[in-house]
């Protein structure tokens, strides 16, 4: 089942995200940052529950875009736990996206993601997704 995320969902969205980017972030620090995207209009989290347990989160961010003439949405983060990938978890997650972004009157939806992540290009490539843009950035 997906359904919207709540900030009670954070503890178990923040394990997603870690286990995502195989890597502890600061937990008060994303806490504070989850609280923000919930409260805002510009963002919307998604979760997909096995039972009770939360397997699954799209984060997405609506936005105008001059370059585009239209709203755009654009997935943050898209993730499953380990344990529940290739079950169809993801693509009802994405597909869930998709609907809320054209309820949205959204022109597209669009991700990024980064170069080492090849198990979740062909993911993007199975649910439709074209490859057509660079991405660039820098630290500051």
């Amino acid at each position: 089942m997906v359904r919207t995320g709540t900030v009670d969902d954070c503890f178990e969205v923040y394990s997603i995200i870690c286990e995502m980017e195989d890597y502890k972030l600061d937990y008060d620090i994303f806490k504070e940052i989850y609280k923000k995207i919930i409260d805002s209009d510009s963002y919307e989290v998604l979760v997909y529950l096995e039972g009770k347990q939360i397997v699954g989160v799209i984060t997405l961010r609506f936005e105008w875009q001059l370059h585009h003439c239209a709203k755009i949405a654009e997935i943050m983060e898209c993730a499953v736990k380990k344990d529940y990938r290739s079950g169809g978890r993801g693509r009802l997650l994405f597909e869930s996206a998709c609907k809320l972004a054209k309820n949205k009157k959204c022109a597209q939806i669009e991700v990024s993601s980064n170069y080492k992540r090849t198990r979740a290009h062909n993911f993007y490539k199975k649910v439709g997704m074209e490859d057509t843009h660079y991405k660039f950035c820098k630290l500051l």
